[in-house]
C-alpha cells in the first residue's frame, strides 16, 4: 500500500534514481566504526544490475551519479563539520560546499555507467566484467585526479575481517576492490550458475589460504611504545589564549609515557618549532631520558612563506625531520586561488599555505627501529607508502583529526592504516589528538586503541618486520594491466561489430 502511494506521487524513473542514492548511501555502513562489509556487495550489486539495464549509456551514467551521490554523502559528510563548526563557514554555504564535493566525486560512477554500456561490446560481458572493471578504474582515477581523494574506496571496505584481506598484501587495496566487484558481478550476472559460483568461491578461498601467509619477518624483540592523545579541541588547538595549557598537556602527558617510543600527534605543539621556548623544549627531552621521542610540528622553511607540516625526533637533533609530501587540498593548501581563494574569506584555516616535502625520505633511525611517518591524510594512498620500503621496519600516522570530531571520519582513517598495514606487511602506529590513536599489526588488525575525545596513553607493543610484499615489489601495476585488459577487449569487440 505504501509502495503504491509512493508510486502515485512520484514518477517511476525518480523512484529508481531514490532507490539507488539509497542504496549507495547504505554502502558506509560497510566502513568502520561498523565493518558491516556485506552491505558492500549488496549497494555494489544495486548499482552494477541498475546501470546494466539501462537503456543507454547516458541513462546509465545518470543511474551512477544517483548512486554515487548517496554513497558520497554518506561518507563524507564530515566535510560539513570542518567547514561549519570548525571553520566558522555559514551552514548553508558549508552544506553547499559538501554537496558539490559529493557532486564532483559522484561523477567517477557515473563515468562508470557510462563506459559500462559504451564499451559493452558482446552485451554478455556487461555485468560480470566490464562494469566492475569500469568500476574500480574510476574509483582508481578519482585516488590520482588532482592530487587525488581515493576516501571509501570500495576494496578498503573488505579490510581486515573478511577472506579478501589476504590479497592486500598481493594486489593491494585496488586488487581487493576488483575482486570485490568481478564477485558481485559474476553472481549478479547469473545468481543461479554453478561456473560463476564457483569461480567466486575459488576467489574467496584463495583470499582465505593468503590470509596465513607470512610476507614479511619480525626482527628482534618487540618494542614498547606510548601513543599520546592530547585530546585538545580545535577551537583551542590555535588559541594563543590556551598556548601554555596545551604545551603543559603535552608535558605532563609525555612524563607520564613509559614506552621505549614516545609519539605525540601531528603538530601537537602548535607553533613552529623555531618559536618554541628551548626550557620547554629541555623538559620534553629530559622526559623521555634516553628513549625517542617522536613530534608533529610545523618548521618554517628558509622562505617567509614556506612552511612544512613535519614530524621531528625531538629527542635526537640528528634524525632529519620528515615534511609532509601530499597536503590536503583546501586544508593545507589552496588549489587554484583564483577560482577557490573566495572560500578563505568565510573559514578559520591556520597554516593553509604548506609547502610540499620531497616524494622520498628517508626513515628516522631509532634504535634498532628504521620509522617512517606520514602525516594525516598521506596514509590514505597507498602507493606513496611504499616508497618507505624496504628500510624502514615500522610506519607511523600522525594525525589531528579534531576537526571532524562527532563524525566518524577518525573510524574510517584508521581502517585506511588497516589496509596500508596489511599492504606492506608491517606494524602502523597511529598517534592522534582526538583519536582514533591505535596500535596496528602487520595483518591490518587492532592491537590495542584509545577511546576516542578523551585524554590518553595508549600503552603497548609494536614489531618491527623486514621483507617485501608482492604489492610493495610490483605496485598497482597488476591491477592496472588487468582493467586494462579488460576494457581494451571490450572497446576492440565492440568496434568489430
Amino acid at each position: 500500500m505504501a509502495q503504491t502511494r509512493l508510486s502515485s506521487l512520484l514518477p517511476r524513473t525518480a523512484l529508481l534514481h531514490l532507490g539507488l542514492a539509497t542504496g549507495g548511501a547504505s554502502g558506509a555502513l560497510a566502513f568502520a566504526p561498523l565493518y558491516w562489509a556485506p552491505v558492500m556487495w549488496l549497494s555494489l550489486a544495486a548499482l552494477f544490475i541498475c546501470v546494466a539495464r539501462a537503456p543507454s549509456a547516458g541513462a546509465a551514467a545518470w543511474r551512477g551519479l544517483s548512486w554515487g551521490m548517496g554513497y558520497f554523502v554518506a561518507n563524507i559528510y564530515w566535510v560539513f563539520i570542518s567547514m561549519h563548526v570548525y571553520g566558522g563557514m555559514p551552514a548553508w554555504m558549508a552544506a553547499g560546499c559538501t554537496v558539490l564535493f559529493a557532486l564532483y566525486l559522484a561523477l567517477f560512477p557515473a563515468l562508470a555507467g557510462w563506459l559500462g554500456q559504451r564499451l559493452a561490446a558482446p552485451a554478455r560481458w556487461r555485468l560480470p566484467l566490464l562494469i566492475p572493471a569500469a568500476f574500480v578504474a574510476t574509483e582508481y582515477l578519482r585516488g590520482w585526479l588532482f592530487t587525488g581523494f581515493p576516501w571509501a574506496s570500495s576494496g578498503v571496505s573488505q579490510l581486515p575481517h573478511t577472506p579478501l584481506a589476504g590479497f592486500a598484501p598481493v594486489l593491494g587495496a585496488w586488487g581487493v576492490g576488483l575482486l570485490l566487484a568481478l564477485s558481485v558481478g559474476l553472481l549478479a550476472s547469473r545468481p543461479r550458475s554453478p561456473r560463476h559460483w564457483g569461480a567466486v568461491a575459488a576467489i574467496w578461498l584463495a583470499g582465505g589460504a593468503l590470509q596465513q601467509v607470512d610476507w614479511t619477518v619480525a626482527q628482534g624483540r618487540p618494542v614498547t611504545v606510548t601513543l599520546v592523545q592530547g585530546n585538545i579541541p580545535q577551537n583551542m588547538k590555535w588559541d594563543e589564549a590556551h598556548f601554555v595549557e596545551n604545551l603543559r598537556t603535552y608535558l605532563q602527558l609525555t612524563r607520564a609515557a613509559r614506552g621505549e617510543l614516545v609519539i605525540l600527534p601531528e603538530t601537537a605543539i602548535p607553533a613552529f618549532l623555531e618559536d618554541i621556548p628551548g626550557w620547554y623544549l629541555a623538559h620534553l627531552r629530559q622526559a623521555v631520558g634516553d628513549r625517542h621521542l617522536i613530534s608533529g610540528v610545523p618548521i618554517q622553511g628558509k622562505q617567509p612563506d614556506e612552511y612544512y607540516n613535519a614530524v621531528l625526533a625531538l629527542s635526537d637533533a640528528t634524525q632529519p625531520a620528515y615534511y609532509k609530501h601530499h597536503l590536503v587540498p583546501f586544508g593545507e593548501f589552496v588549489p587554484v586561488p583564483a577560482l577557490f581563494g573566495w572560500m578563505y574569506r568565510f573559514l578559520n584555516m591556520p597554516l593553509s599555505g604548506f609547502t610540499s616535502g620531497p616524494a622520498r625520505q628517508a626513515p628516522l633511525q631509532l634504535g634498532a627501529t628504521r620509522l617512517a611517518p606520514n602525516v594525516c591524510y598521506e596514509d590514505v594512498f597507498g602507493r606513496e607508502i611504499l616508497r618507505a620500503l624496504p628500510q624502514a621496519t615500522l610506519l607511523v600516522n600522525v594525525s589531528n583529526l579534531a576537526w571532524f570530531d562527532g563524525s566518524w571520519a577518525a573510524a574510517q582513517h584508521a581502517q585506511m592504516s588497516q589496509a596500508r598495514a596489511l599492504e606492506t606487511g608491517r606494524y602502523m602506529l597511529r598517534a592522534t589528538n582526538t583519536g582514533m590513536t591505535a596500535i596496528i599489526d602487520e595483518k591490518g588488525h587492532i592491537r590495542a586503541a584509545a577511546p576516542q575525545m578523551q585524554k590518553a596513553l595508549l600503552e603497548g607493543r609494536a614489531r618491527n618486520f623486514s621483507g617485501m610484499t608482492p604489492y610493495a615489489r610490483l605496485d598497482d601495476w597488476p591491477v592496472l594491466l588487468t582493467i586494462g585488459f579488460i576494457l581494451g577487449a571490450a572497446a576492440l569487440a565492440r568496434r568489430r561489430i
